[in-house]
């Protein structure tokens, strides 16, 4: 099915120059739906598809002879579908023909619902949208007769659909018998990880070992039984979950950037890997600071399969189309994608489609909607009501105007477009829209039809390779130093403890400062008035939704501008908090409090976090 919908959307993924099917048109012949037969149900369609065409347009025996034809290659996996839904006309007629079709056809028939939306409030949107797509207003769209005559293109429930088929139950009977043969697990839209090409017979294993050594000699020098203990137990999980691959293709590309002279480096939780370390992705050492690699990758995380390490690098942005065309070429485009983003509606959004499909002036829209730019679509429509369109030249008391706050109520949670992610790739050893559906962008990239956020739940790895304007910044510093005085600097080279620079970000002077220029970090810093890198670091996981709602900031504060005392609530917490003032700032934190105090093994600090 998702080979299916691959080849719809997009032709061929392997050639770039081949013709591509228009975007929203997608297309297939009958013979490539017949090759891939196996496993799929074949239904006939609703009252616009091609055998109720035929029976309404009295051509009974041609739509006998495609049945035969559907039934011939897809076996006993063809049914008729039947609907009703009260629609006048020759509805019940058309009905009639398709069960005596079925009957001389020797299939199965089925009742069907062709639902559009899922409740009657869900309609006015699904007009909203349909005028949209048909380029008109909605008086244009009735006019026209491309609505629907009344609500019955809803979700049924069982027993509108048992009073609705009374005396015809084997229809229904076969609808749940089909769905019951619809057997399917989230599991199967995994691809296979990356092949890494392993030179000397080694196993991917073996390799990812080789390379782990040979980078900890190049940080470490010698390697001490701490550091190794450490190498040894990630290895070993990596091993266990098979994520070796994972690491090799980072490794990979993260090597081509340095060897092109690209600045990048990995962020996040991968720092907590000392085989991230030593692979070059991440610059933190691990093992020094202390580092729980479970916070990053852990055995216990199963939730419908292993969840997939996540590792986010950033590329000076100038240069990050180098890393990601090498990243499509090594893999290739059948086997790689960039994956989507879902965008909702949001207030704003939502009021400026609903105000065009209902024919309203692009100025009055416009500027309320510049008004309600944070609000989700149920406030937005009741900050309407509460003045704000009345404020604007709006009545809110016209049956258009509350049509329009009915539908932006409608639009909440509901997908609006499907965006490319920043720089979030899937890569897989097998043709990967075989897996899951993947289309053509406007910009030329496949991708991945799926949501970020869905990737994570099925367990589908992610490589993120993520333009950083900062980086880009560096790297201009480094060519002007170079040009002016014959040294290029080196980013990890640099000090760490310049008064200058402290002084500089402790006056809040840190505009263009990447993670510490927002309002609500300089409004920190002003008080906490960082000295050394580590400062910073807490600085930057202060400003975080956990520690401001759990309080954490003032006492922080307080308590390193030296005008409260640091105390611990127990002995235990001394070693853990110490660094932070005596306040749980870092996930990590939390996980050493449950190992210290509850006895929980690293694997289950992980849960609890």
């Amino acid at each position: 099915l998702a080979a299916l919908v691959t080849q719809s959307r997009s032709g061929s993924l392997a050639s770039t120059t081949s013709t591509r099917p228009l975007r929203g048109r997608p297309r297939l012949t009958w013979q490539q739906v017949a090759d891939r037969a196996e496993g799929l149900q074949l239904l006939t369609g609703p009252s616009s598809g091609l055998i109720a065409t035929m029976v309404r347009d009295h051509r009974a025996d041609d739509a006998l002879r495609l049945l035969h034809e559907w039934r011939d290659r897809f076996g006993g996996h063809v049914a008729v579908e039947v609907q009703l839904h009260q629609a006048g006309g020759d509805e019940l007629a058309l009905a009639a023909a398709l069960i005596d079709l079925a009957h001389k056809a020797k299939v199965r028939w089925m009742v069907a619902q062709d639902s559009r939306y899922i409740s009657e409030s869900g309609r006015l949107m699904h007009e909203i949208l349909t005028a949209l797509r048909q380029r008109c207003t909605v008086d244009v769209l009735l006019e026209r007769g491309l609505s629907h005559p009344n609500g019955g293109w809803e979700l049924l429930n069982p027993t509108v659909l048992a009073e609705r088929w009374k005396g015809r139950e084997q229809g229904l009977e076969a609808s749940a018998a089909i769905a019951s043969e619809c057997d399917f697990n989230l599991t199967w839209v995994r691809p296979p990880l990356p092949t890494f090409p392993v030179p000397d017979g080694r196993n991917i294993d073996e390799f990812l070992h080789y390379v782990t050594d040979e980078g900890a000699r190049e940080r470490w020098g010698t390697i001490t039984p701490k550091q190794r203990r450490q190498l040894d137990h990630e290895l070993g999980v990596i091993s266990r979950l098979g994520f070796a691959g994972f690491f090799l293709v980072m490794w990979d590309a993260v090597r081509y950037a340095h060897l092109r002279g690209i600045l990048c480096q990995g962020r996040g939780s991968a720092a907590n890997s000392a085989v991230a370390y030593c692979l070059g992705i991440t610059a933190i050492d691990p093992v020094k600071n202390g580092l729980l690699i479970e916070r990053f990758l852990s055995e216990s995380r199963l939730d419908g399969g292993t969840e997939a390490p996540d590792i986010d690098v950033d590329i000076e942005h100038d240069r990050r189309e180098e890393v990601l065309d090498y990243v499509y070429g090594r893999y290739d485009r059948t086997r790689s994608a960039i994956t989507a983003v879902t965008q909702l509606y949001s207030g704003c959004t939502a009021l400026q489609d609903g105000m065009r499909a209902l024919g309203y002036p692009p100025e009055l829209a416009f500027r309320m909607s510049k008004r309600m730019r944070w609000d989700d679509c149920v406030n937005g429509a009741q900050r309407i009501e509460d003045g704000l369109g009345a404020a604007q030249g709006f009545d809110v008391t016209t049956p258009r105007a509350q049509m329009l706050l009915a539908a932006m109520r409608a639009a909440q949670d509901m997908p609006r477009l499907r965006s490319t992610h920043p720089g979030g790739f899937v890569l897989s050893s097998a043709p990967l829209g075989e897996r899951a559906p993947i289309e053509w962008t406007t910009m030329g990239r496949s991708i991945i039809q799926f949501d970020k956020d869905d990737l994570d739940l099925v367990g589908i790895p992610k490589f993120d390779f993520l333009g950083l304007g900062s980086l880009a910044v560096v790297r201009r510093a480094f060519n002007a130093i170079a040009q002016r005085t014959g040294m290029r600097p080196l980013m990890y080279g640099l000090p760490q403890d310049d008064k200058a620079t402290y002084d500089l970000i402790s006056r809040g002077d840190t505009l263009g400062m990447f993670q510490i220029e927002s309002r609500a970090q300089i409004a920190s810093i002003l008080h906490t008035r960082p000295e050394r890198l580590y400062d910073i670091t807490v600085q930057v996981a202060l400003i975080r939704p956990g520690p401001i709602m759990a309080r954490f900031v003032h006492p922080y504060t307080e308590r390193r501008r030296g005008r409260e005392a640091v105390t611990y609530a127990h002995p235990a917490l001394e070693p853990i908090l110490a660094r932070t003032q005596g306040i749980p700032v870092f996930q990590e934190q939390a996980m050493a409090i449950a190992i210290s105090l509850a006895g929980y093994t690293p694997a289950e600090a992980d849960a609890l976090r």
